[in-house]
């Protein structure tokens, strides 16, 4: 078995001193991640499980974003909210979290959304106040955040979009559009 030697001077002590590289400097103080290369300057994140009907809004309004190629914007779609989305808002000058709604009088609601004041216990699901928070605590970054709720109306299982929720989301998706090309120009 090998033998372990103190670096620092003395009886049990390696030959010669430990030294040190020249040049190198220990790590300053940062986010815990380090910054990645940017990309897209605006994520669209769309959340909802598109196998209960009206639930799957949010991910509808993301593969829809998508397929108009709008420059600067990427789209993803998730059932729920992990850890994982944290890291990819903080890449992101802003973030549009869209999700479906129970109770809406409006087709949609618009509207800007602050981390949560504390980071949440981290589990496999998380609410975007929450994802902000984890993002400003491990990666330092807070992008410019809001929330598009489209009212939905049938949540049971079962694939696609009512009547309804299809008008709403047109709606909406009209209403993000002039959104997103507002803030690129």
């Amino acid at each position: 078995m090998p033998e372990l030697r103190d670096p620092r001077p003395g009886p049990d002590a390696a030959r010669g001193l430990a030294r040190r590289r020249v040049g190198t400097r220990p790590p300053k103080e940062g986010p815990l991640i380090p910054e990645r290369k940017k990309g897209p300057t605006v994520l669209v994140l769309g959340i909802g499980n598109p196998g209960r009907r009206d639930d799957g809004l949010g991910a509808a309004a993301a593969e829809r974003l998508r397929k108009r190629r709008l420059p600067g914007v990427v789209c993803d779609a998730n059932y729920q909210l992990n850890v994982e989305d944290a890291l990819a808002c903080a890449e992101h000058e802003t973030v549009i979290f869209v999700d479906a709604a129970r109770g809406l009088r409006k087709p949609f609601t618009f509207r800007e959304i602050e981390p949560a004041a504390t980071l949440p216990v981290l589990s496999h699901a998380l609410g975007p106040a929450a994802v902000l928070a984890v993002a400003a605590g491990l990666c330092g970054k807070t992008p410019d955040a809001r929330l598009l709720a489209v009212r939905g109306h049938r949540f049971t299982v079962g694939e696609g979009l009512t009547d309804k929720a299809e008008e709403n989301l047109a709606l909406a998706l009209d209403f993000l559009v002039k959104f997103l090309k507002g803030i690129r120009s």
